[in-house]
């Protein structure tokens, strides 16, 4: 851990009539001496506390504090605060000292300090000392005014006005409400044709920047939730194949005495089918890279897999409604109906339900359920998460609202019964030297196949009715 870091500042405003002083903590952008060496500083790299919990002490002598801090505010050209002294003999040496100019300077103390090349880069505000002599060479008094006790005169005849001398660049600052009041006391007024600065004339955005914070949150689809539960296999091929048998070669009653055994065979089959592929090319000028990042290039590449992840997982879901078993709804069936019947359907012929999707308005009507309607397994086992629109059936079984499907569908299937297999991304990148640029391109294949009709079942039609 670095040393903690002292930095001088300068006093802003001291008051007679007020124990308050008022000091510029830290300048931006300014070279500063310190007791780590010479050091920049920039808006934004200080952490700054709550300011009741810092304090003012003389010369960094922890043993004598004066005063506590009121207020902390960072600005464009620095880091301001405001510092009530306390009524102690020292406290008040430090007040009239600090309205004399004899000790003006602020050194402000910054734990855990992180430096680079005499950038500081992170910091923490813990308290301030006083100093006389300032590390910065902008750091001087920029103004001290004292409460000035009126003497009460008799009224004369003549009333006399002194005209106020004008202004310099070298004159004390004087704030705008202390000089409106005295021209009142005094019979005159404030009256000059002033123009407006206004922020509207910062077109260059000197004085006032914008503030960046980055990309804003947008919603995407990044989940594949049913090619999630199929599972994704390694595809290293154009052509994927893959064999069936018939099992017909089975066991039947026998009379024994020596009658004929009963015999059969079973035979074999093989299926083919061809993997698809999605693919995206673009030439990126070079000065997005060289002059900006490469991080547009993963920026692309990012977008490009955002969009294969949404259309394959469509593609999914409308390979299983074409090539499942189409089962129409009844006039009575409702969301847990057709989950039962598909319950006992896939388990007549050894599948398990591990996939339920359903259309939203079939989501709907399963959330509206009342508590004493729901099966047992739904009350005991279940639960509706509503936040990312699915539902936990028990035993693992988890039920998802896909916008995909039409009003009224369900689709139960065991995920073994799909094969999905997908590439590794093949991304390329060459020079566009004539042009001056860079091609990159995106190219990811994919290959799904239904092994079992009989374990994708499609219900169709399904009513909202509970």
């Amino acid at each position: 851990m670095t040393d903690n870091l002292s930095i001088f500042g300068s006093l802003v405003e001291a008051e007679e009539n007020t124990r308050e002083l008022k000091f510029k903590l830290l300048p931006f952008g300014e070279p500063g001496r310190t007791n780590l060496g010479e050091i920049h500083a920039d808006k934004g790299v200080i952490e700054i506390p709550e300011a009741e919990t810092l304090e003012l002490n003389e010369e960094h002598d922890y043993t004598r504090p004066i005063g506590k801090f009121s207020s902390v505010e960072e600005r464009e050209d620095g880091i301001y605060a405001s510092v009530n002294i306390v009524e102690t003999t020292a406290g008040n040496d430090a007040l009239k000292l600090a309205r004399a100019g004899l000790r003006t300077g602020i050194s402000v103390e910054i734990a855990d300090p992180i430096i680079e090349n005499g950038q500081l880069t992170a910091g923490r505000l813990t308290g301030a000392g006083l100093v006389v002599r300032p590390a910065f060479d902008n750091a001087r008094l920029v103004e001290a005014a004292e409460n000035e006790t009126e003497e009460v005169t008799p009224m004369e005849n003549n009333e006399t006005f002194e005209q106020p001398a004008p202004l310099t660049a070298g004159a004390d600052k004087v704030e705008l409400g202390a000089l409106t009041f005295n021209a009142a006391k005094s019979g005159a007024s404030v009256q000059a044709a002033l123009a407006d600065q206004l922020p509207a004339d910062d077109t260059g955005k000197v004085y006032i920047r914008d503030q960046e914070i980055g990309e804003l949150w947008e919603a995407r689809k990044v989940n594949r939730p049913v090619i999630e539960k199929i599972g994704v296999k390694p595809l290293n091929s154009l052509f994927v194949t893959g064999h069936k048998k018939a099992r017909t070669f089975e066991v039947a009653d026998w009379a024994g005495s020596k009658v004929e055994l009963p015999t059969g065979k079973f035979t074999t089959s093989r299926e083919n089918w061809q993997a698809k592929a999605k693919a995206v090319a673009v030439d990126v000028a070079m000065e997005l890279v060289e002059f900006g990042s490469e991080d547009v290039i993963s920026e692309l590449y990012e977008q490009a897999m955002d969009s294969y992840i949404e259309q394959t997982e469509s593609e999914v879901i409308a390979s299983l409604v074409a090539g499942g078993t189409q089962i129409p709804a009844g006039a009575e069936d409702n969301a847990i109906s057709v989950i039962n019947k598909a319950a006992d359907t896939l388990g007549a012929i050894g599948a398990n339900m591990s996939i339920v999707a359903c259309a939203p308005d079939v989501f709907a009507s399963l959330r509206g359920i009342k508590a004493v309607d729901a099966p047992w397994w739904l009350a005991k086992q279940g639960s509706v998460n509503l936040a990312n629109g699915s539902a936990d059936l028990g035993s693992g079984v988890v039920l998802t609202s896909n916008p995909e499907l039409a009003a009224g569908t369900v689709v139960v299937a065991d995920s073994r019964a799909i094969d999905y297999r997908e590439s590794k991304d093949f991304r390329y990148k060459a020079l566009d030297l004539p042009r001056g640029g860079v091609d990159i391109s995106l190219i990811k294949f994919n290959a799904e196949k239904i092994t079992d009709n009989g374990a994708v079942l499609v219900f169709t039609g399904v009513g909202v009715a509970v």
